[in-house]
């Protein structure tokens, strides 16, 4: 009983500890390959609560025996944990770091490597059924294009997730002189903030209509009662209008 109260505690705890620490600066020589070993991520790697639970959330909408595409989906873990499900027809993953790439083809994925910040590099990405683009948006200055890119290739729809920065720690972080800490690495790994109302302001000002936004992990029980600010992320499926 006692070990399961702190591993319920344990979120709750970094959380507060968030609120003056910072993580070690690694500004130099460091690329998405050190990311990857940094980590000490392999092929077989389980899925963390946020990747499971964005994963449990793409799992409402996909049909079976589709096709998707992971972009920047590293090591292939969350397709293959949706698969079980799913039985998707086709899984690919679209990554910069060949350490990722190498791990999703023990996987048994299809693995392509691509730079997202060089729109030219995906042109050879053919059509899928679903595009997936976890943690990816705010990594990159010209996210407008990258999702416009993605519902155009994409048959049926696309998920994405940022992080909520409206979520209560990062905005007590702010309170006591400090900016919201959302990078591992280094503060530039981020170049694009949303919080809840952002984002909604943010797909209207594209033209999308049409979508499904929801928070998720966070603050248990509060943040369904007052997602936009216990929610410790976004997650957005966009359906395509066939």
């Amino acid at each position: 009983m006692i070990k399961n109260l702190k591993e319920k505690l344990y979120p709750y705890k970094q959380f507060i500890v968030s609120l003056f620490h910072y993580p070690k600066l690694q500004w130099r020589g460091t690329d998405y390959d050190d990311y990857w070993r940094h980590r000490k991520l392999t092929a077989q790697t389980p899925l963390n609560s946020f990747q499971k639970k964005r994963a449990d959330l793409a799992i409402r909408y996909l049909e079976k025996n589709t096709s998707v595409l992971d972009l920047g989906g590293g090591n292939g873990r969350v397709l293959l944990y949706i698969n079980n499900t799913k039985s998707l027809a086709k899984m690919t993953v679209a990554d910069i770091s060949e350490e990722a790439l190498k791990m999703a083809e023990e996987n048994g994925i299809q693995a392509m490597r691509v730079d997202i910040s060089k729109q030219e590099t995906l042109k050879d990405i053919p059509s899928v059924d679903y595009i997936f683009m976890f943690e990816i948006l705010e990594h990159i200055p010209n996210s407008e294009e990258m999702l416009e890119w993605a519902l155009d290739k994409a048959k049926k729809g696309v998920f994405f997730s940022v992080p909520n920065t409206g979520f209560l720690f990062h905005r007590l972080r702010l309170l006591f002189g400090r900016f919201p800490l959302q990078w591992r690495l280094r503060p530039s790994e981020h170049l694009r903030f949303w919080t809840a109302k952002d984002m909604r302001w943010w797909l209207n000002e594209m033209g999308i209509k049409n979508y499904k936004l929801c928070t998720y992990e966070g603050i248990h029980l509060l943040n369904r009662l007052w997602p936009g600010l216990f929610g410790q992320g976004l997650f957005i499926y966009i359906p395509k209008n066939n």
